[in-house]
């Protein structure tokens, strides 16, 4: 990929940051509506409590026609997931993303464990390396990107297209299809007040129907999320350094 210096009007107050990690509070504010069960048809809402996540990013590069398509993450010590990904390992993406000309910087989360109570009970939400130590067998990666709204810098759009599983009263549900989280506009990076939304309905699965359904078959969803949003609340500033919060959440996840 070709890399990208800022302009020399570019304030670099606006410019993209060099590859590297983020960790941040975040939370979601979910709308699940039950599709199987005794429970068919309710619709239920719930917000969580913040959790911190991680997400590694690759440094900032304009697109261009001809350009090789694979680009690197920083990985921290313990991480197992993707160290690099092309265009076509992006699961979905909203229209108008991957222009060329415009500066952009891809994104992988690389862990979150958020953990709450809701009107049905226990939820947890589970995404990157807890995600695939718990489920390898149905782990997939969450990925995502930020594009310069002009042609190089911030504000940017923002989206994220993420997989993981939700464990609930009413057993462990895998997202599953094309879906993503739009953030419309974001000032910095990490993207702290904004709110990624859902822009279409993501069907859960019971993961042991996935793991039954016959090769290449879907079984019929359990749930439905309706609308989400997920607030980015504040930074996580480690004196240590970011690669240092990644195994401090990994301590934590593994106590509780």
């Amino acid at each position: 990929m070709p890399e990208h210096a800022p302009s020399a009007e570019q304030s670099p107050d606006h410019a993209f940051p060099p590859a590297g990690i983020d960790a941040f509070l975040s939370h979601f504010i979910v709308a699940i509506k039950i599709t199987s069960g005794e429970r068919s048809g309710a619709l239920v809402t719930f917000s969580l409590p913040a959790a911190v996540q991680t997400v590694a990013r690759s440094k900032p590069f304009v697109l261009s026609a001809g350009a090789s398509s694979r680009v690197t993450f920083p990985i921290p010590r313990g991480c197992t997931l993707p160290e690099s990904i092309e265009h076509k390992d992006f699961f979905s993406s909203p229209p108008g993303f991957f222009e060329k000309g415009r500066e952009q910087i891809w994104l992988q989360i690389l862990n979150l464990d958020a953990r709450g109570e809701t009107p049905v009970g226990p939820v947890r939400v589970i995404l990157g390396e807890t995600f695939k130590r718990e489920y390898p067998d149905l782990f997939e990666p969450s990925f995502g990107a930020a594009q310069s709204i002009g042609r190089t810098g911030l504000p940017a759009r923002l989206f994220f297209s993420p997989n993981g599983v939700f464990e609930t009263p009413i057993g462990a549900l895998k997202t599953q299809a094309a879906k993503t989280l739009l953030g419309d506009s974001v000032d910095r990076i990490p993207p702290v007040g904004s709110a990624p939304r859902l822009l279409q309905p993501c069907p859960l699965y019971h993961v042991d129907a996935l793991r039954a359904a016959a090769k290449g078959k879907t079984p019929e969803p359990a749930a439905i999320i309706v609308a989400l949003a997920h607030p980015i609340d504040a930074e996580l500033i480690d004196p240590q350094g970011s690669h240092e919060a990644f195994a401090s959440i990994e301590r934590s996840i593994a106590s509780s």
